[in-house]
């Protein structure tokens, strides 16, 4: 079988997500879980590794990392080796734990690594496993909103974003038990690079990925479908609740972020002016409250 190559390199932010080998569980007791955090730790600071945030699951894990110095690759070698090797020893068994390619995304430490942290830490209660956050021991959530003390995470880059201190922890937490949504569907997309399009084309560049260069302005569906990684058509004909919040969210982040003209968002969600006007307003509102 032949792989793309990984996009790797120093100083670089990266959403890391592995299954179990078949879909097979890969923690079967509240030991196995604790055992992984160990070793998180430990392969962590020994590979110069910053863990921002994590999710563990029955059948997989998701990291929010910063790889420091291009040492991604060996951090996680490190790390689910030896917990493989833990696990089959404990469960008397043998064979691979987890898949054989763990799969990864280059993502922007801005807005963009607000939403991946949300969409983490919201694992346990989007799977069904519990109805409030809390009560799921296995995400660092409960770090991020104080109540279990940070003994290696480096959650700066996010908190900082709320404020300081326990103001941070209360409007964290908010963020994260809002109705809103974000700038990714993080299950659908397929893109490699998650950020602006200016930091897009900047880690392409970096790495020696191909990118087509535009001059112009790109159409709206591009940054729809390619940039925030969105069905186009589920936006312009939303069913529920979740779908019209989801599309409020895209128009004012195509008009405050994008600059694009309010008849132009019109056109394109097939609406009056007058309604993407009256979205703007209401977010506007939301915020000056």
């Amino acid at each position: 079988m032949v792989f793309k190559p990984r996009i790797s390199g120093a100083s670089l932010y990266h959403h890391i997500y592995a299954w179990g080998n078949d879909r097979h569980p890969i923690f079967k007791t509240d030991t196995n879980y604790r055992q992984y955090l160990k070793l998180l730790r430990k392969y962590s600071s020994f590979f110069e590794i910053e863990i921002i945030a994590y999710a563990l699951m029955e059948w997989h894990v998701h990291l929010f990392i910063h790889d420091l110095n291009n040492k991604l690759s060996d951090f996680i070698l490190n790390l689910h080796g030896g917990y493989a090797r833990y696990f089959n020893h404990m469960h008397n068994r043998v064979g691979h734990v987890f898949g054989r390619r763990f799969n990864n995304r280059i993502v922007q430490p801005n807005n963009y690594a607000l939403w991946l942290t949300r969409y983490i830490h919201r694992q346990a209660v989007e799977a069904g496993l519990v109805k409030n956050l809390c009560d799921y021991p296995w995400t660092s959530y409960k770090i991020y909103i104080g109540l279990e003390p940070n003994r290696f995470l480096k959650t700066d880059i996010i908190l900082k974003q709320f404020g300081e201190g326990v103001e941070a922890f209360r409007r964290y937490e908010n963020f994260i038990l809002s109705d809103k949504f974000g700038l990714v569907e993080w299950e659908k997309t397929r893109q490699q690079i998650i950020g602006e399009r200016d930091f897009i084309k900047e880690v392409a560049t970096r790495k020696n990925i191909q990118f087509e260069e535009r001059i112009e302005k790109p159409k709206i569906e591009e940054v729809i479908n390619e940039v925030l990684g969105l069905d186009i058509e589920t936006l312009i004909k939303p069913k529920g609740r979740k779908a019209r919040l989801q599309r409020h969210e895209v128009i004012r982040i195509l008009r405050l972020e994008y600059k694009y003209r309010q008849s132009d968002i019109a056109r394109t969600f097939n609406v009056s002016v007058a309604a993407v006007s009256k979205v703007l307003n209401k977010e506007s509102s939301k915020v000056k409250s």
